[in-house]
């Protein structure tokens, strides 16, 4: 499948990666575009039955999942030393999370087989260090390992996510959920005294209709 980008016709391609995440704002070194190439080649590969994502068209894929990801990292201006990405799925944003921030000791929580034997061979093919995967559903008492942060994308809501981290996430832990901008209804109903929100940003993707939201809590 080809797209057209000011009048010029492009096939998915590492060039056509690089052309289409800089006009969403993003600029990647070469062997970290080189990955992600990689990695794109591995998700449309094992998507055959489309259990890992309902995305197809090539720019969709680089819009919503790619920049949606990456962008992220115009905001943090350093992610915590280690960190869960909840319901990781197909590996987002926790994969290309770790490809910008290699510093990053991950683990990607998925209890799906079929993603989690993905996410296994993705790590395995790019010769990721510091990432893992953890096959089950995230909860109190099947995740006690201690973190410095968790991401999640497109999950739960705060409130159902938040009890999920008692036992995992240090004090003064930080908590990133990348919501849409429905989020604000939610905030206005959330109240803790466990947690208190640092950061909020609401932006668009640039050069796109995609509304987005970061909202950054510490324990």
């Amino acid at each position: 499948m080809s797209l057209i980008l000011n009048n010029k016709r492009l096939k998915p391609c590492r060039q056509s990666l690089d052309i289409l995440l800089r006009k969403h704002g993003i600029e990647l070194k070469p062997d970290t575009l080189d990955k992600l190439w990689l990695f794109h080649g591995l998700l449309r590969e094992n998507n055959k039955d489309q259990d890992l994502t309902r995305l197809n068209a090539f720019e969709t894929i680089v819009e919503r999942h790619y920049a949606d990801c990456i962008i992220i990292n115009s905001f943090v201006k350093k992610f915590p030393e280690k960190m869960l990405d909840i319901g990781s799925g197909a590996g987002f944003p926790g994969i290309p999370l770790k490809l910008v921030n290699p510093h990053i000791n991950l683990i990607l929580c998925e209890p799906r087989p079929n993603r989690i034997n993905f996410l296994e061979m993705a790590i395995e093919k790019l010769g990721l260090q510091g990432i893992s995967v953890f096959g089950h559903k995230v909860t109190s008492a099947s995740m006690k390992e201690p973190v410095d942060g968790v991401i999640c994308r497109a999950f739960g809501s705060i409130a159902e996510t938040l009890p999920r981290l008692g036992n995992c996430l240090k004090k003064g832990g930080r908590a990133y959920f990348m919501k849409g901008p429905a989020v604000k209804e939610e905030l206005n109903n959330w109240k803790s005294t466990e947690y208190k929100i640092v950061e909020t940003y609401f932006y668009v993707i640039p050069n796109s209709v995609q509304k987005r939201a970061l909202i950054v809590l510490e324990r």
